[in-house]
């Protein structure tokens, strides 16, 4: 029997292995990703794949710092981004289970902080219309910024000065703000803190012990994805985080540890026969509630329309019901992916800014695993890529030496500070006798139309003025004196444009 005992160990792991292979190639999926890393030029990728409660692959690609040729591995930590949203998601239900809150009420009965741009909108918003996007607020996204570390009341009081642009319930429009505000709410609810709040009540039962709640209260800095931009060749970029907006997007976590969080939901709410989430709020969570995109076209064959559950994406792939939630914070890109009737997951996790692989690698998984004809979407998304290059290799710039328009009055009388309650401040400076608009970190060179007081916006990067990307015209008003009191700009195309007021006109000039 000694003898036998290790040759049935053997035996069970030779099968478990054959079998993984057999229901997913590990040859197969290791070329697909590395032609994709090639081709999209990422630097690392990690990856999970959750089948009912067993991950049946895991696996890093390239690196996670290049210079020290510090491998990626399935314990490599990124920031997930909007990925965190299915976390505020988790802890509602919580909530609501526990009788703390009901979902169809007001946000205001339980957090009278948060204020709408108008009354009817303030009493009428509930957690569910925060959940589905539909408080009738669109994205307003350069009212949030990186890298502010602002307390919660900074954009408390920004959300009561932006202006909606349809009926409550009525449109889904994509917020961060929406979940920033569940995750103050989650914080009043159970009076803790967001990140001590998701230790507790997710991250501990799970044994997610590689993810943290905030950028900053990451203890293992050391094994954190350094990002890369390729431009020619790959260059390191700055790490940003986006601790201000909580439950928006602060999450940083692994694909391994992703797997664990997936487990819960294919498997109704339970892990490790542990129930962490109820399986009716499961089943709320993966129900539509509002319209995403119900057009159908030739690009979206394999999964024409989409809708939005409470947090969750979803939609059908070639006839396999899906759940999804994408992320994207400067430098990283991140997807979870699971299918409810199919208790398949998939986590994947990129160090490279809005990378196509979060979507092209599940996509490829769930082909190869449900048996279907490999779709090959990576040559037309190439394709596209190419035309965009070739524009984006030879910007059309502009040389503000070659600039004859002036305005109405000298650049100086159009500089200062001013201000937004929705927004906060935007400074403007003279720079090479036009205008440079600087706002955190969005830089806009604003170039006289001539004789009036408007202006084209035009992004500027590394120097470079680009003529065809900006933000539209910025419109300076005066008063009766002839003095500049404000200008507008929109910031937000669904709304009108956002008015600026002069708060301080002594900023030094910028000459160059």
């Amino acid at each position: 029997m000694k003898k036998l005992f290790p040759f049935l160990v053997f035996m069970v792991f030779f099968f478990e292995t054959y079998s993984q292979q057999q229901l997913l190639p590990i040859q197969k999926l290791d070329s697909f990703i590395s032609k994709t890393m090639n081709d999209w030029h990422v630097m690392g990728v990690s990856i999970a794949v959750v089948k009912k409660d067993e991950v049946i692959f895991s696996k890093g690609y390239g690196y996670r710092d290049h210079a020290n040729k510090k491998p990626v591995t399935e314990n490599t930590i990124f920031p997930i981004a909007s990925c965190s949203k299915t976390f505020a998601s988790a802890l509602m239900g919580m909530a609501s289970e526990e009788k703390r809150l009901e979902l169809n009420k007001p946000v205001h009965n339980y957090l009278p902080e948060f204020n709408l741009y108008n009354d009817d909108l303030t009493q009428k918003a509930t957690i569910k219309n925060l959940l589905t996007h539909s408080t009738g607020l669109p994205g307003h996204d350069w009212a949030w910024t990186f890298n502010t570390d602002y307390p919660s009341e900074v954009y408390l009081q920004r959300i009561k000065n932006l202006a909606p642009s349809y009926a409550l319930g009525t449109k889904f429009q994509y917020s961060n703000f929406s979940y920033f505000v569940l995750g103050v709410l989650a914080e009043k609810t159970y009076n803790k803190r967001w990140v001590e709040l998701v230790n507790e009540k997710l991250l501990h039962p799970l044994g997610m012990k590689n993810t943290a709640g905030s950028y900053s209260s990451l203890n293992d800095h050391e094994n954190l994805s350094l990002t890369y931009k390729y431009m020619d060749s790959f260059k390191l970029e700055e790490t940003k985080q986006m601790d201000d907006l909580l439950a928006a997007g602060s999450i940083l976590s692994t694909s391994g540890d992703l797997a664990r969080w997936l487990q819960m939901w294919i498997n109704g709410g339970v892990y490790k026969d542990k129930r962490i989430l109820s399986a009716n709020y499961i089943n709320q969570a993966i129900t539509p509630g509002i319209v995403v995109n119900n057009e159908i076209g030739t690009e979206s064959i394999d999964e024409p329309m989409t809708n939005m559950g409470l947090s969750w994406f979803l939609s059908s792939y070639r006839g396999h019901y899906k759940a999804h939630h994408t992320g994207n914070l400067a430098g990283y890109s991140s997807s979870i992916t699971f299918f409810p009737f199919d208790s398949l997951g998939v986590a994947v996790l990129a160090n490279q800014n809005g990378s196509p692989l979060i979507n092209l690698i599940p996509n490829f998984i769930a082909d190869i695993i449900f048996n279907l004809d490999v779709h090959d979407k990576n040559t037309d998304w190439l394709a596209r890529r190419k035309k965009f290059e070739a524009i984006r290799k030879n910007p059309p710039a502009i040389d503000l030496d070659t600039v004859t328009q002036k305005p109405q009055l000298s650049i100086a009388s159009y500089c200062g500070e001013f201000y937004n309650p929705g927004y906060g401040t935007v400074k403007i400076t003279a720079y090479h006798n036009e205008l440079l608009l600087t706002y955190e970190n969005l830089k806009l060179v604003l170039i006289s139309k001539g004789g009036g007081h408007a202006f084209s916006s035009h992004h500027m990067e590394d120097n470079l003025i680009y003529q065809k990307w900006g933000e539209g015209d910025a419109v300076f008003k005066t008063s009766k004196n002839g003095d500049v009191e404000s200008f507008s700009i929109p910031f937000e195309p669904e709304v009108d444009a956002i008015v600026f007021s002069i708060k301080n006109k002594t900023v030094a000039s910028k000459k160059n």
